[in-house]
């Protein structure tokens, strides 16, 4: 039970730092920038990605060594999974394991090459539905109301254990936020600047008819 719940409420509780991440990392390869100018910002993606890593590998420890914490976050796994069954998806239970055992599998190199590709491409509908009912169940008000308020909890809850057993993880998750804030913040400005140029070449146009 507790494997599965790594598949649906830890990654809820990590969407946040993966949103954010795929918002700034969209604009690593916009046509007209250099190698040279997008050196910084892969390495201060690369940097994100090894920081997600380790907090991600910390809040499985720290879950692991707190049987309660453990409880509450199985107790949310359970109350959506009954949720997407109600709206109609059939055996959630063994298609979120079945996604688990695949990413044990390539992590440990008993699937790879063609085997790995052939399987993933199986699994990868199993993922966009699940995906698709959860956000379904998203959808119900009154279901999210009451879930997402013990989420919510139950993630300050886990980051302040956290905290206490990895006294490193404080540290990395401000460095997390610094970068997060750093991209966008240059893609306001690239976004600026690609508009400053588009309205020059407007008015350029518009003097010489």
């Amino acid at each position: 039970m507790f494997r599965r719940l790594t598949a649906s409420v830890l990654a809820l509780l990590l969407a946040t730092a993966t949103t954010a991440q795929a918002q700034t990392g969209s604009t690593a390869g916009e046509p007209g920038q250099g190698a040279q100018g997008n050196a910084p910002q892969m390495q201060a993606q690369q940097r994100m990605q090894k920081l997600q890593q380790k907090l991600t590998q910390m809040q499985r420890q720290t879950l692991e060594n707190n049987p309660k914490l453990q409880e509450r976050a199985e107790k949310l796994d359970n109350q959506l999974i009954s949720k997407m069954e109600d709206l109609g998806y059939k055996n959630v239970d063994e298609k979120i394991e079945r996604l688990e055992k695949t990413m044990s599998k390539l992590k440990s190199g008993e699937l790879s090459g063609e085997e790995a590709q052939q399987r993933l491409k199986k699994d990868r509908k199993l993922q966009q539905e699940i995906q698709k009912a959860q956000r379904e169940a998203m959808q119900d008000k009154e279901f999210v109301k009451g879930w997402e308020k013990e989420r919510r909890q139950l993630q300050q809850d886990l980051v302040s254990t956290m905290k206490e057993d990895h006294p490193k993880a404080e540290e990395m998750m401000q460095e997390m936020r610094s970068l997060q804030a750093e991209m966008r913040q240059k893609m306001r400005q690239r976004m600026g600047s690609g508009s400053g140029q588009g309205g020059g070449q407007q008015q350029a146009g518009g003097q010489g008819q």
